[in-house]
């Protein structure tokens, strides 16, 4: 024929090449078994032979191998499937078909029946073939390759002749022609094998399989009648196949593929499957698949209970559990969050295997709760993570809509957080948010919550400082890492380690401006009670003798009703390391031990802040709050800083003091108008006097227009510059003030700052005249 002497084309070439391939790897099987490190489907010789060579890291995607793996109760149903599969009726051949959704553990239980067989497989009751479909792109390559794996498998223990038929059935099946279903005939075949290894002609050698499938499968059938050997064929991951190969796949084991003491193994996803086959045969429906197996098991899901001991055994190695005071929350997030969303054993290795990425990136920064409760949704729920990310400050923080419409905040809040799932997701949807943020608990249930102190200490996402940290994994520039603030409160202990610490802070500036003094400050106040009873003594000291260097112009936080210094953070870290850690007669004297070495502005302030409380007792201006000290402590300290107040006019501290102004109130509280008068009446001959008292003098104020009636508002605050020359006239003669400062803005002497500060002050406007 002259059609035979036509040179192999390109194709022809990739084609043989392939099945030299192939050959070479025929050799290496044993016992019928694809190599494990290929396919993932575990056979005899890649079964642990002890538990020692078990792996141990149950995280591990990969399927188990062992029953002693199994942790979700898979198993005793494998067992049950091994039984079967070793001792049914398989004279007309058996097709079993293990039913799960993707994640189940389908590939585990394949292995585990494997497992379970291994004393058929070894005494040669039963050989075993592992085929992965899903190593093929075409449905012809698929025929060629499941033929080859007959071959090998179901071959070697047939004459040659059953051989042969094996492999003339799979030629005739494959509609790629002699080269695919050569392949078959190759394994099947030792001569061809050889022919073709040698450069003969496969074609020729093809030419002579002339016969019909029919023929030739009655033939095959009869030898493996008489074999004596049941053969199992495992078809694992099918549904991951395109539709056209995997409807393949299911018409081979119906048809050819149907041989005595021939059992099949079949694992995918039913409802992708009959999806498939509707897509293909629409009449056919359920049916189809029906007709090509014959038993089949949906694989058991593990319980709920299952699935959250395999995390929280993962939580424990890679996060630690959660100390006994935040057990209680734990558990809450953890049964309203990450338990719902876990529903296969490949969902919980999901979240294990993203934890152990994530968690050592922040972990010392986080609280493991909220970041666990983050990981589940970023896998199973992105959507609502998005959103969260992308609505931080509707969530961060305290509720502050409590005099707003609450009907229209809710309708809001519905939009952007519940309207973005399914009905049946919303209540999920609804709690998980609740838990993480306890802000929405006024949204959604009417109810406001205090503690927000303790979320900044314990770094919860719910904090504003924190809240980006869970989705940059970086600390923001408003907070300070877990190692400083532990590092901080470590030092206490230490004399003057504290003080050092916050001096250094002036030093360092954020993006926003701000020191980093006043973050080391606001960390020291979430995490007092971490302080210990016996530090207690020597930080006051340190704070009360730093506070005046600390009280920078840089960390005042300006904007829409706040006005924040570094002095009102220390006044509140005070409270914060006293009340409600010792009685007010131990607090009182704690006080009076740090007071006398304390800086003079803090001692004035401190005291008139004990006073302020004191005097509100009973009155319309008492807000209930507890004083640090007892009423004769209150004296003594206003007694002190007066006298405190009267020395620095002496040593020419006061007149130095870059707030000279405010002492001057603080020294008129203590003493009477007169006393202050006269001594700033004869100091108004000194140039530098008057340029400090201008500058203290003139108040800077920041105001935001809130955008009524139409109005859009400001989204930055307004700076403006006044003088109260009321209250300026009890501490001072402003008419005499007013002359000195224009005698020294008509002297060209001054300039610079100087006369910027006084040309300031002979321009700013009169507060106390807009009170009248």
């Amino acid at each position: 024929m002259a059609w035979l002497s036509v040179k192999l084309d390109w194709a022809e070439h990739r084609m043989i090449e392939t099945i030299r391939r192939l050959l070479a790897r025929l050799p290496s099987r044993s016992h019928g078994f694809s190599s494990s490190e290929d396919s993932g489907t575990a056979g005899e010789g890649a079964s642990p032979s002890d538990e020692g060579d078990l792996p141990t890291n149950f995280n591990s995607d990969s399927p188990i191998l062992h029953p002693k793996q199994d942790e979700v109760g898979i198993d005793p149903f494998a067992r049950a499937i091994a039984r079967s599969i070793a001792r049914a009726d398989a004279s007309a051949g058996l097709v079993y078909a293990i039913n799960g959704v993707w994640g189940a553990g389908k590939s585990s239980a394949v292995n585990l029946v494997l497992h379970h067989l291994g004393d058929d497989v070894r005494e040669g009751r039963i050989s075993v073939a592992a085929f992965n479909p899903w190593w093929f792109s075409t449905p012809e390559s698929l025929t060629m390759a499941f033929f080859a794996e007959l071959g090998v498998t179901v071959g070697k223990s047939l004459d040659r002749q059953a051989r042969e038929a094996l492999a003339k059935v799979g030629s005739r099946l494959s509609a790629a022609g002699p080269f695919l279903g050569g392949l078959a005939s190759i394994a099947a075949t030792p001569a061809a094998g050889a022919a073709v290894a040698g450069g003969a002609n496969l074609l020729e050698w093809m030419s002579r399989l002339d016969t019909t499938v029919e023929k030739e499968h009655r033939k095959l059938s009869d030898a493996l009648r008489n074999s004596g050997t049941r053969y199992l064929v495992v078809l694992d991951d099918i549904d991951r196949l395109g539709t056209d190969e995997a409807l393949q796949v299911f018409k081979l084991v119906k048809s050819a593929g149907r041989l005595p003491n021939v059992v099949y193994l079949l694992a995918y996803d039913r409802t992708l499957a009959d999806k498939m086959v509707a897509e293909r045969f629409p009449s056919e429906g359920a049916s189809y698949l029906e007709k090509v197996v014959q038993g089949a098991f949906d694989l058991p899901l593990p319980s709920s209970e299952t699935l959250d001991r395999q995390i929280v055994r993962t939580v424990e190695k890679v996060m630690g559990g959660p100390p006994d005071d935040k057990h209680t929350r734990f558990v809450n997030l953890f049964h309203d969050i990450v338990s719902p969303v876990l529903r296969t054993p490949r969902d919980a290795v999901r979240l294990g295997n993203a934890i152990e990425v994530t968690w050592p990136a922040v972990g010392s920064d986080v609280d493991r709760a909220d970041f666990l409760a983050l990981e589940a949704l970023r896998l199973f729920r992105p959507e609502v993570y998005r959103t969260i990310r992308s609505n931080g400050p509707m969530l961060v923080g305290r509720h502050s809509e409590r005099d707003r419409n609450q009907e229209e905040t809710r309708r809001r809040y519905d939009a952007i957080f519940l309207d973005i799932v399914p009905g049946a997701d919303r209540t999920f949807v609804e709690h998980a948010l609740r838990r993480l943020f306890p802000r929405l608990d006024a949204v959604w249930g009417n109810l406001w919550h205090d503690g927000w102190n303790e979320s900044r200490r314990d770094r919860l996402v719910c904090s504003p400082e924190h809240f980006s940290t869970y989705f940059t994994f970086a600390i923001p520039d408003g907070a300070i890492s877990m190692a400083e603030s532990q590092a901080l409160v470590d030092g206490v202990g230490t004399p003057g380690a504290t003080a050092a610490r916050l001096r250094a802070g002036l030093d360092q500036r954020g993006i926003r401006g701000g020191t980093r003094t006043a973050l080391l400050i606001a960390e020291l106040i979430d995490r007092a009670s971490d302080v210990r009873d016996e530090d207690v003594p020597g930080l006051l000291r340190e704070i009360f003798a730093a506070a005046d260097d600390l009280n920078v112009e840089q960390n005042v936080a300006r904007g829409f009703l706040s006005h924040e210094t570094n002095e009102i953070r220390l006044y509140r870290l005070t409270r914060a390391l006293l009340i409600d850690r010792m009685p007010v007669e131990q607090r009182s004297g704690l006080v009076r031990d740090a007071a006398p070495a304390a800086a003079l502005e803090w001692l004035a302030t401190l005291s008139s802040g004990y006073g302020a409380v004191r005097n509100a007792r009973g009155t319309e201006r008492d807000r209930g709050i507890e004083n640090v000290v007892d009423d004769e402590t209150t004296d003594w300290l206003l007694e002190l800083s007066r006298d405190r107040l009267r020395g620095a006019t002496v040593d020419g501290s006061l007149e130095a003091h870059p707030n000279i102004v405010s002492l001057l109130y603080r020294w008129r509280d203590r003493t009477d108008s007169d006393e202050v008068r006269a001594w700033t009446s004869r100091r108004l001959e000194a140039e530098g006097f008057v340029v400090s008292l201008a500058r203290g003098a003139v108040q800077e104020s920041w105001s935001y227009a809130m955008g009524m009636f139409g109005s859009l508002g400001d989204r930055v605050a307004r700076r403006s510059f006044h003088r109260n020359n009321r209250s300026l006239g009890t501490i001072l003669d402003v008419d005499a003030m007013d002359r000195r400062v224009a005698e020294l803005l008509d002297d060209e002497l001054v300039g610079g700052e100087d006369r910027a500060t006084l040309e300031r002050y002979r321009t700013a406007p009169d507060q106390s005249a807009d009170e009248m």
